[in-house]
């Protein structure tokens, strides 16, 4: 039990994301979030030599996406990003920018356009109702693909190719099981017992481990 908790626990509060590259909104700021999610974003704003703003992660966004599926960001595995360089990605001026930043998170393996059965996603320009924002989500709770900084041209190209962590499958696997798991578990044993949501269960998760020792 105690290793299963552990595991949700992995998740660290955006505020203490430490880089130049990646702001975040006071609204989201205190959400607790996959900390390799937020490593290959920041990897990716470095060399795609841009500054990218997270708007939205677990609070205020629903629970299950436009398709019907259920949302990975109540589970801080996901965030949107609807400002880099501080302009709206839905500008178009500022197209080339974002592109970059995009094709920067495909070099570290997030599948463009298409996330379900996909650990690591980026939807963007060309995806429903993403034209306006990134939608970024990493399943994966085990280290991950992350790079060095490097430059890069418009074309994602990077001049310095990020270093790439191989983690085992089998592990990742049943790690991010595990986590799926427990989220339920808690959710529907101690939500209604508190009062709360599944959603405000897991991001309260800390304050009620003391529950289940």
């Amino acid at each position: 039990m105690k290793k299963l908790i552990q595991l949700l626990e992995a998740n660290i509060q955006i505020s203490s994301l430490s880089c130049a590259s990646v702001k975040v909104d006071s609204d989201s700021s205190g959400d607790k979030v996959n900390e390799n999610l937020l490593k290959d974003i920041c990897t990716a704003a470095k060399n795609a030599q841009v500054r990218v703003t997270i708007t939205t992660a677990v609070s205020g966004h629903r629970e299950t996406a436009s398709s019907g599926n259920p949302s990975r960001h109540p589970s801080g595995n996901a965030v949107d990003i609807s400002l880099v360089n501080d302009i709206p990605v839905k500008t178009v001026s500022n197209r080339d920018n974002v592109d970059n930043f995009v094709n920067q998170l495909v070099i570290l393996g997030y599948t463009k356009n298409s996330e379900s059965g996909n650990p690591k996603s980026v939807l963007t320009f060309g995806f429903k109702d993403h034209d306006d924002h990134v939608h970024i989500s990493n399943n994966e709770q085990s280290d991950g693909t992350t790079g060095t900084s490097g430059s890069s041209g418009a074309n994602g190209s990077s001049g310095t190719s990020g270093a790439t962590g191989t983690s085992d499958d089998t592990v990742s696997s049943s790690k991010t099981a595990a986590s799926n798991y427990m989220n339920a578990q808690i959710g529907s044993t101690f939500g209604p017992l508190l009062g709360l949501t599944e959603n405000r269960v897991n991001r309260e998760i800390s304050k009620i481990r003391n529950l289940l020792k």
